[in-house]
């Protein structure tokens, strides 16, 4: 589909820039498919510059506070203020706002204070046919109160963490994303677990469109790994406790007594991270995982091409991105029961191992099962690669959110 005519302003707060080059690629990934099926495309990344929470709980160690502020305000300083890559321009705009954890449902009222005179601008020089926000918040706000002068459609997608966290935050947040929601003429969903919320929130299902993400592995192979006889699990995921790392651990600590040769590779940050640590270290697993820290896209490429299981039992997971490119390469996945993106894998095909959330016999019993049983892993990845393949293209990502952009344009 080609909206012919058509300009596009991209709002979203999670897009890559130079401190965290793969924060948002999903993102960046979905407007550069996007683009040829539009005359124009520019991207609007609203820059919290208001330091984040994690360094004001290290005000009573004055040194560590000091460092964590320097060390902030260095990465704010190595964004730029605008780039162009793959004919996409891209605006990276400044704002304050409160704390995450105090106001994080008005963060969209506080940036368009700062970011209306750019987007009045933006505006009148590309004269934009449709806003699609990231987010409901703050990037659905923004988009919501720009409208009211625009005058053309709005499209919402919601990722997860609209209805995962901002929602359930404070009586603010839930407000604003159910305005934001409400409003939006229409409204995209990664997974039909996030359609429901969306719904619960008073979104008519008529507004809603599934469009699931894209998965396409980049050419190339994994760096060799020695032929030691040891089984790698990998995590990708934010070193958050909803991702269920501490339960792998558990699960890897009892395997590795039956004998089982298994390692345990996590790629990614976050404030886990010493708890998690310790964790291993207090199961005497410390040698067998190895945290490999915050990593570009191409190098998590690599990572699941090199790895036997891909291992993810997360919980209020909207969707999991990181579940169909383990696929899409090979990868027997476990996933957790009820969640946004295995269970959609799972209606699809037989090509994920479910099982129960924040559970360590459950967990332990599927990836025993996987060891154990050579041919159940291969055909995992069989009809995981197949269905990836069928259902889970940036080509048909791109092609159902242009249909959306003409069904939110026509009302």
């Amino acid at each position: 589909m080609n909206l012919s005519g058509w300009r596009v302003l991209t709002i979203s707060d999670l897009y890559p820039s130079p401190p965290l080059p793969a924060s948002g690629i999903f993102v960046e990934l979905q407007a550069q498919h996007t683009l040829p099926g539009c005359d124009l495309l520019h991207v609007v990344v609203p820059v919290r510059v208001f330091p984040p929470w994690r360094i004001w709980r290290e005000i009573p160690w004055p040194r560590r506070f000091v460092n964590a502020l320097r060390q902030w305000a260095a990465q704010i300083r190595s964004i730029p203020a605008h780039r162009e890559e793959g004919g996409i321009p891209v605006h990276f705009l400044r704002y304050s706002a409160p704390p995450r954890p105090v106001l994080h449902g008005s963060w969209g009222f506080f940036a368009y204070v700062f970011l209306r005179r750019s987007l009045r601008s933006l505006h009148r020089a590309h004269a934009f046919n449709v806003i699609h926000a990231h987010y409901a918040v703050p990037a659905g706000t923004i988009a919501l109160l720009a409208k009211r002068w625009m005058k053309v459609p709005v499209v919402v997608s919601v990722h997860g963490s609209d209805v995962t966290y901002t929602a359930r935050q404070r009586l603010l947040g839930r407000w604003t994303v159910s305005w934001v929601l409400r409003h939006a003429d229409a409204v995209l969903a990664n997974s039909r677990w996030t359609a429901e919320r969306i719904q619960a929130l008073g979104v008519p299902a008529s507004r809603i469109h599934l469009i699931p993400l894209g998965a396409e592995p980049p050419m190339g192979a994994a760096p060799p790994r020695p032929n030691d006889g040891e089984i790698v699990l990998l995590t990708v995921a934010y070193l958050e406790e909803r991702k269920g790392h501490a339960y792998v651990l558990r699960a890897l600590a009892r395997l590795r007594e039956e004998g089982y040769p298994l390692t345990y590779r996590i790629v990614g940050t976050g404030s886990q991270e010493d708890a998690l640590r310790n964790l291993a270290q207090s199961l005497g697993i410390g040698s067998a995982v190895r945290f490999e820290g915050y990593r570009r896209h191409l190098e998590v490429w690599d990572h699941l091409r090199s790895c036997d299981i891909f291992v993810l039992p997360s919980w209020n997971e909207a969707f999991g991105v990181a579940y169909i490119e383990a696929l899409s390469v090979g990868k027997p996945v476990i996933g957790s029961i009820g969640e946004g993106g295995p269970e959609d894998l799972r209606a699809l095909g037989d090509c994920i191992e479910l099982v129960r959330s924040r559970d360590v016999d459950s967990l332990t019993n599927a990836i025993r099962g996987l060891l154990d049983n050579p041919a159940r892993r291969a055909s995992l990845a069989e009809e995981g690669r197949r269905i990836v393949q069928e259902h889970y293209s940036w080509k048909a990502n791109a092609r159902l959110t242009l249909a959306a952009y003409r069904h939110a344009a026509d009302g």
